[in-house]
């Protein structure tokens, strides 16, 4: 378990002493959909580089955890093992970055492994939080049973449901929220407009969006107006 990627690819101390010179490493990793990603492995190297012990009891759950986001019923093309594997790689090299303490990096990669497990593979507009309530509906059981108290849980459920897309979220004091927010949506759109329309060619096909990729990226670039990322880092790594 050397290399968290696959062979060759650096660590995520390597990657973030250099971000964002290094985001083209990770883009050749993020836009690869030929081989199916072991989340446990990654999120059990990402936490080891970022100097966090896994303790067997907590390995466990996310060895179950990762299994779950693994299975992919609805046959999503975009919400699917590899949006997860960008989420988690990309947040933890801005954990590393932010030298967060210990106990908020096995939140922050819980987060990032589970944050759309279940994802039904549409959105319905009538229904606010329609996704985000099928996850957590999944989650509870094994997150309170292996990893959080009500407290933590209740912080956990505002994080996840802060990811649906056209809520606002102008602020913000949670570094762990901070990071998810931004990273669940520049993973689409950091590595430049061609990777961008292929990505949305993905979700394209999962939502069966009846105008072409370029009008769907277009969209998501005009509600992200509205939105504001969090963090300085987030704004760099965008940039040209």
């Amino acid at each position: 378990m050397k290399n968290i990627f696959e062979y060759s690819f650096p660590s995520i101390r390597y990657l973030a002493l250099r971000w964002p010179k290094s985001k083209h490493l990770v883009k050749k990793y993020v836009m690869s959909n030929q081989k199916k990603p072991d989340l446990f492995k990654l999120s059990l190297c990402c936490l080891k580089d970022l100097n966090y012990h896994c303790k067997y009891p907590i390995r466990k759950s996310l060895k179950l955890l990762s299994k779950k986001c693994s299975e992919n019923h609805t046959y999503n093309s975009y919400h699917d093992q590899h949006h997860f594997k960008s989420v988690i790689v990309i947040s933890s090299i801005f954990a590393n970055i932010l030298s967060l303490k210990n106990n908020e990096k096995i939140f922050l990669i819980l987060l990032a492994l589970t944050h759309d497990m279940n994802h039904q593979g549409r959105r319905i507009l009538s229904t606010p939080y329609y996704q985000e309530l099928k996850t957590l509906k999944k989650l509870k059981p094994y997150v309170f049973k292996h990893f959080v108290n009500y407290k933590i849980w209740i912080r956990f459920k505002r994080i996840l449901l802060n990811t649906y897309f056209p809520k606002i979220v102008n602020s913000t004091d949670d570094i762990v929220e901070k990071i998810l927010l931004d990273v669940d949506i520049i993973c689409s759109m950091m590595f430049g407009h061609i990777n961008g329309l292929i990505l949305s060619k993905r979700l394209k096909h999962e939502i069966k969006f009846e105008k072409n990729s370029e009008e769907l990226y277009k969209g998501f670039l005009s509600l992200l107006e509205k939105k504001k990322l969090h963090l300085d880092i987030s704004k760099k790594s965008c940039a040209r």
